[in-house]
């Protein structure tokens, strides 16, 4: 009997394992195919009729890199990581109530088993399973400080954050940039969900138009998380640059805006930015790879607040309100 007991929890494991893995499989195909070129080249980042911190207005060259078109779904984030966080639930809506530690865990795992060198890593680690517990609010500094630490190899060809150049880049349309206010458009109902929408809730990503790209929804939905520490732009830092370093805010910076968010928030060169533990009922990513070899040394030291606070509950959702 005992024996009979053991095969049937080992064939209950092993259907479980396969249907699990079919599933990772079914989501790393899924994500190859959606994944956009976009060619590397030079543009103008920043904006003078914005606000402070998105002057000054600079050339930025970025290199070649592919990106989601869309921003990463429950749906892939539960078959990836086995969880899903999110407030609104719906396997296409956009994942959030994930912090920025959540995306870049999500970022080796899904490279791992995509086949993929992972481009983060802490303490030269790079599976997260090795990484110990991610850090909440409620997290000792000496946790934080050891996450903080995290490194990107811009050189591994696994999926990661976009930096802040880049996405910003994409969200403008790359070589085939326009001067649409927002991603895709000058009207912000053309391709955003945001606070002018009724209901308050995120919705399945894709619905809006694209831009230029042909990505979706990089204005509204839901902020999403990019590589950079927050600081004031660094004129002198133009090639591919990586932000601040991590000691001038504390703080990631997240961009284009989400369902909480007026129409000024959405806008292509908007910046806004969270410490990276907190978790946002509006609140997402997106994922890129790189195509060519970028540098891998941040710069910037200066300081700039954003004037926003935030709060997180593991329990409770949150409404960044911007």
């Amino acid at each position: 009997m005992l024996k009979i007991k053991k095969l049937s929890v080992w064939v209950a494991f092993a259907a479980l394992s396969a249907a699990s893995f079919a599933q990772k499989s079914g989501v790393v195909q899924e994500i190859k195919e959606s994944m956009i070129k976009v060619d590397g080249g030079v543009f103008t980042m920043g904006f003078a009729g914005g606000e402070n911190n998105e002057s000054p207005v600079h050339e930025v060259s970025v290199r070649s890199f592919s990106i989601l078109k869309t921003e990463v779904t429950q749906g892939q984030y539960k078959a990836v990581v086995g969880k899903n966080y999110s407030h609104f639930k719906g396997n296409k809506r956009p994942v959030e109530e994930v912090s920025w530690y959540d995306a870049i865990i999500f970022c080796n795992k899904l490279s791992m088993v995509s086949g993929y060198t992972p481009a983060y890593s802490l303490g030269g680690e790079t599976d997260p399973e090795k990484w110990g517990d991610v850090p909440r609010i409620g997290a000792s500094s000496d946790s934080k400080a050891i996450w903080s630490s995290i490194e990107c190899d811009f050189n591994a060809n696994g999926y990661r954050l976009p930096t802040e150049a880049e996405w910003e880049y994409a969200a403008k349309g790359g070589r085939e940039a326009d001067d649409a206010i927002y991603s895709g458009s000058s009207s912000v109902t053309n391709v955003a969900w945001n606070a002018d929408a009724i209901d308050g809730e995120t919705h399945s990503v894709g619905l809006k138009a694209p831009n230029s790209l042909g990505i979706y929804d990089m204005s509204g939905n839901v902020w999403e998380w990019c590589w950079d520490w927050y600081g004031n732009y660094n004129v002198n830092d133009s090639d591919n640059p990586l932000g601040a370093t991590k000691g001038v805010t504390g703080r990631k910076i997240r961009r284009g805006g989400s369902i909480a968010s007026d129409a000024v928030f959405c806008r292509n060169t908007n910046r806004a930015s969270t410490a990276p533990e907190v978790r946002g009922v509006d609140l997402g990513f997106r994922i890129v790879r790189s195509l060519d070899v970028l540098k891998s040394s941040a710069s910037g030291k200066s300081r700039s607040e954003d004037g926003i606070v935030y709060e997180d509950d593991d329990d409770e959702p949150v409404v960044m309100g911007r």
